[in-house]
């Protein structure tokens, strides 16, 4: 006997269970069915198999048991890396066509006056404008869309997807209260949409939808607060939009969350409305991660965030009007290389050393 006939004989046999349909009692019968089968035809005693065999038997075993959700998650995984393909390549386009339409501004603007303070004002409107939330809408209904024709675990797929749009679109741009409340509404709105048009999945989208939203809203605040962490004090100012209202809203980032669902609820549909208040009444008392993650981004932002909402008013104009920054905003793609550029690569560093960790 070798190795590798045991393999295929087992393999081979666990196939014939189908373990992947069976509950967990039939599942226990059937691998005992395995060991007798071991014992009869390679004379294996299962308690006394050496290491490579055990591994053999646990190996074929798995194999079968976790076949179709193997391939769900590969799945998954094709669509993550499409939607991250994707935006990718719609940011940049986005960006560009963005750059071109702040600089004719600027341009017009420098012609009537060359000294004009809106021009510094605009700047600070691009910075704002630089990322993907009018993409936002077109891309969660495509997602959602294509969700529901494949037909198959349409709420655990939604809520991976919604997690991910959330996670890169809030990681994309200038981190605000006002930009997580917008996220978190255009998404929503969009899931909303397509509930009103498909009733018998309405539950299943809207429900995916939010708990795919609350993880993302969790992984991107862990990301912030991982990349504050290792920004030098001299960048943290261009992460942060508003930093007091920042400060405040992540006191109570749970109830922003429930209050932007309860907003759209109000405005939908009775029968939408039904389904998302009963969705608000099963997860309210289940948001402990995110007050948690919460909490420990205010720790980390403590002191630091109030100093930057006094300084932030002084600095952004001498900022914004600084060669660095001006030379960065000839460069193309501003929402973040604004920042890098301006503390010559600081940020971009600190994020290599949160990815080495």
């Amino acid at each position: 006997m070798t190795t590798e006939q045991l393999e295929r004989d087992l393999l081979d046999k666990c196939a014939q269970y189908k373990l992947q349909t069976l509950d967990l009692p039939a599942k226990k019968a059937a691998v005992a069915d395995l060991f007798e089968h071991l014992d009869t035809k390679w004379a294996l005693d299962v308690t006394e198999l050496g290491t490579q065999e055990l591994k053999s038997v646990a190996t074929s075993i798995l194999s079968e048991a976790t076949k179709d959700i193997n391939a769900e998650l590969q799945e998954l995984l094709l669509q993550k890396e499409r939607i991250e393909r994707q935006l990718d390549k719609k940011s940049h386009e986005l960006q560009n066509v963005k750059h071109q339409v702040f600089n004719l501004i600027e341009d017009l603007i420098k012609e009537r006056n060359p000294n004009s303070g809106a021009i510094a004002k605009l700047h600070s409107v691009e910075l704002q404008y630089l990322d993907l939330l009018n993409l936002l809408e077109e891309m969660v209904e495509s997602a959602i869309i294509t969700t529901l024709e494949k037909g198959t675990n349409i709420e655990e797929t939604l809520e991976e997807l919604a997690k991910e749009i959330t996670l890169q679109t809030l990681d994309e741009g200038i981190i605000s209260a006002i930009r997580i409340r917008h996220v978190i509404t255009s998404i929503l709105k969009t899931a909303i949409n397509v509930a009103e048009a498909t009733p018998n999945s309405a539950h299943m989208i809207l429900e995916g939808t939010i708990k795919g939203m609350r993880s993302g809203l969790i992984r991107a605040l862990d990301r912030f607060k991982q990349k504050f962490l290792f920004t030098p004090d001299e960048a943290k100012m261009v992460m942060i939009e508003d930093p007091q209202d920042l400060y405040n809203e992540l006191h109570h980032t749970d109830a922003l969350f429930i209050q932007s669902i309860e907003a759209l609820a109000a405005q939908s549909s009775p029968s939408i409305k039904t389904v998302l208040e009963e969705i608000v009444a099963d997860i309210r008392y289940d948001m402990q991660e995110l007050v948690l993650i919460s909490k420990e981004t205010l720790e980390i932002l403590g002191d630091k965030l109030s100093q930057l909402a006094k300084e932030a008013i002084q600095k952004s104009s001498h900022l914004l009007q600084s060669k660095q920054a001006q030379d960065a905003k000839k460069m193309g793609v501003r929402a973040w290389n604004v920042a890098r550029s301006v503390i010559d690569g600081a940020i971009k560093g600190a994020k290599d050393a949160i990815d080495k960790k």
